[in-house]
């Protein structure tokens, strides 16, 4: 490391010899001084960082953190857990929720209002987040999906039970409370097909 800094500072002491030989006086002396100064202490800081890191020993390295089994998976806007209906469907037919999609296209004004007031409301979220399986379709990132859907407008929310029966279509924005009740109207459809 030492020899590393020792050449550095040989080079920055070149530089600053040709600008005195050829007798650059002034903003030119000064700016090379403050360059020089500036590589120097980029260099130490550099230099020094992974050496403190070693010095904490072996095992500190630093690694990706492993989700526990614990750990709450990462939602997408704090709502979407899955962005593939078939991972969705699997996790539905273990835990009997239906499935809530909402299907969005970028740049779509109506989609972005949606995801910030209506699905950040604290009763959605909660209703949510403890009665569907939920997924994030993106029109730009899943042009298939989407077409499969046969959604002709954005945003588009389909409620489907574990069976793949569709309980509810939403097209286009809604508030809270209407999205709500019609979240609680698909569940109560939901919980009498499943006692038949």
């Amino acid at each position: 490391m030492w020899r590393r800094f020792l050449t550095a500072v040989s080079i920055v002491k070149a530089v600053y010899a040709t600008v005195e030989n050829r007798r650059y006086r002034g903003t030119a002396m000064r700016t090379l001084t403050s360059c020089g100064c500036l590589v120097l202490l980029i260099f130490v800081s550099a230099e020094l960082a992974p050496a403190a890191e070693t010095s904490m020993g072996p095992s500190a390295t630093l690694r990706p953190a492993r989700p526990s089994a614990t750990a709450k998976p990462r939602l997408r806007h704090g709502v979407f857990r899955f962005s593939s209906y078939p991972a969705a469907w699997t996790s539905a037919k273990k835990t009997g929720r239906p499935i809530l999609i909402f299907a969005c296209s970028p740049n779509c004004p109506h989609c972005v209002r949606m995801i910030d007031e209506t699905y950040q409301s604290p009763k959605i979220k909660r209703l949510v987040n403890e009665s569907f399986e939920t997924v994030y379709v993106d029109r730009a990132e899943q042009p298939e999906t989407t077409a499969k859907l046969r959604i002709r407008f954005f945003p588009t929310t389909i409620i489907v039970g574990p069976n793949n029966q569709v309980l509810d279509v939403i097209e286009g924005y809604v508030d809270s409370k209407t999205l709500a009740a019609r979240l609680q109207t698909s569940m109560a459809a939901h919980e009498a097909a499943m006692r038949k």
